[in-house]
């Protein structure tokens, strides 16, 4: 069963939004506010798209972490 790993408030999402976008662009994958999206396999992608940005976040920590252990990440939207 899954659990909360990391919340992104819209501060956040701002801060992240032009990662998510190259994301989509790359794989179709959509990590918006409102909708719910799995990643597994293209995990690696979202996490060097945030890693370009340079900005201090721990939701990069938490998505290493994920990789590492072979996991899918799911984001829900509100």
């Amino acid at each position: 069963m899954g659990r909360l790993l990391y919340q992104i408030d819209d501060q956040a999402y701002g801060v992240l939004q032009p990662a998510f976008d190259r994301f989509r662009q790359r794989t179709g994958g959509f990590v918006d506010p409102y909708g719910d999206l799995i990643v597994d396999s293209q995990l690696s992608v979202l996490i060097s798209e945030i890693a370009e940005l340079k900005v201090e976040t721990d939701l990069l920590t938490v998505l290493e972490a994920c990789r590492d252990e072979g996991g899918a990440i799911v984001f829900v939207g509100d």
